[in-house]
């Protein structure tokens, strides 16, 4: 049943088959050829899957219990367990187990294909033996690997080890931690051991104490702490002036702050840098900016002001001083530009005529110029024209004399 909260949704078509195929592809694109380019960078493996179906035929895997991922614990991490021989790479010694294991499965393999000749009855050519003797043989070198007993040969230790090496060092390592910790409880439970003697089957520690190693590394840590202090003296300085450079105490401003108060300040300082800080920081530094800016526009017109003022100021003292010479001279001085005022006008209109008159001037005679270039035009065109039509009137002559003659 259809869930309901999808009914009566618009764009649903509830008459029609639900039909989710796509058109198939025009005729001419079906068989497109696909190219597939080829470069030297990129490494073919030409794999035959037969050959490798065959090489892995009756093999199997078991992945239960196996844990490659990374690990933060101190347990180790368990992967694949080979319980089969396994084939030593090209330029390694064969261990002797490696040895018996791989004669084990060769004979076994040889048993077979001579057990399927002698099933086929294919004939032998050449100088081989015949299956059924080949057979003996093999029947004959199998007793003889049987006779090789390993365990007994070399003992159920040493064939652990060569088996796996790993897994017999850790065993035969919990094993020493297992008779150890039963031989701890076993002391314990007899009574202390004599003084100055180990007991038998406990782990004994000794401490071995030098005093010219203790010493020597005392003498280093202090040489450390020195050269140390050194450098930031040389950095900062031994006396207090050198210390006002880097802060002040903010309660007593004439004493300088510590050491450890400095360092404080330069990482507070220092942690403003921050990226979550860095955007705040920009638009701070953004509008100090532009108040400066404005400050500065300020302070330049304000200077602008004072240098009027003072100029105002020494022309005033300058008036104060010549007030007396002034004052006679002033009144006929201000006659005299009232009577030269129209004068000074009638020269100003007499300048801007004159200044009319030549721009007309000008005009004239850059019309004038024009005139007598067109002028000059229109003769040169009437003695072509004139020109023509003598040499055309001589040419008609001679024609009509012509036709007179004939």
């Amino acid at each position: 049943m259809a869930n309901p909260k999808y009914a009566d949704l618009p764009g649903i078509a509830y008459d029609q088959p639900d039909v989710y195929e796509t058109e198939d592809l025009p005729e001419a694109d079906q068989n497109a050829d696909f190219y597939e380019e080829e470069t030297d960078s990129i490494e073919r493996l030409h794999i035959s899957a037969n050959e490798a179906f065959g090489r892995f035929k009756g093999k199997s895997l078991n992945a239960a219990g196996v844990d490659f991922s990374d690990r933060i614990t101190k347990s180790r991490r368990s992967g694949y367990e080979v319980l089969n021989w396994e084939i030593v790479g090209e330029g390694e010694k064969e261990t002797p187990l490696q040895k018996y294991q791989r004669l084990q499965i060769e004979i076994k393999e040889l048993a077979d294909e001579v057990n399927q000749l002698k099933e086929t009855g294919v004939p032998v050519g050449g100088d081989q033996p015949p299956p059924a003797q080949l057979a003996q043989l093999v029947e004959a070198a199998q007793r003889q690997l049987a006779e090789v007993h390993l365990e007994e040969a070399l003992g159920s230790e040493l064939l652990a080890d060569l088996k796996d090496p790993e897994g017999a060092r850790v065993m035969r390592l919990l094993t020493e931690l297992e008779s150890l910790r039963q031989g701890s409880t076993d002391i314990k439970a007899k009574g202390d051991a004599p003084s100055g003697q180990p007991a038998a089957g406990v782990v004994s520690y000794e401490l071995q104490f030098r005093p010219e190693q203790s010493e020597l590394s005392r003498s280093s840590r202090l040489a450390q702490l020195e050269q140390r202090l050194h450098f930031a003296e040389s950095a900062l300085g031994a006396t207090p002036e050198r210390m006002a450079t880097l802060c002040v105490d903010p309660r007593d401003r004439a004493r300088p702050c510590s050491l450890l108060e400095a360092v404080q300040l330069l990482s507070a300082k220092v942690s403003l840098l921050d990226t979550a800080h860095l955007d705040h920081v920009e638009g701070r530094l953004i509008a100090l900016a532009q108040k400066m800016d404005s400050i500065a526009d300020k302070n330049s017109s304000t200077v602008e002001d004072a240098e009027r003022d003072q100029k105002v100021i020494e022309l005033y003292d300058l008036m104060k001083k010549n007030s007396e010479e002034v004052a006679q001279i002033l009144p006929e001085t201000l006659d005299r530009m009232l009577t030269l005022q129209a004068l000074h006008q009638q020269a100003a209109d007499f300048g801007k005529s004159l200044s009319q008159l030549e721009a007309v001037q000008q005009q004239i005679s850059g019309s004038l110029h024009n005139s007598e270039q067109l002028l000059q035009e229109q003769k040169d065109s009437f003695l072509k024209q004139l020109e023509l039509l003598k040499s055309n009137l001589a040419r008609l002559d001679s024609r009509i004399s012509a036709l007179g003659k004939k």
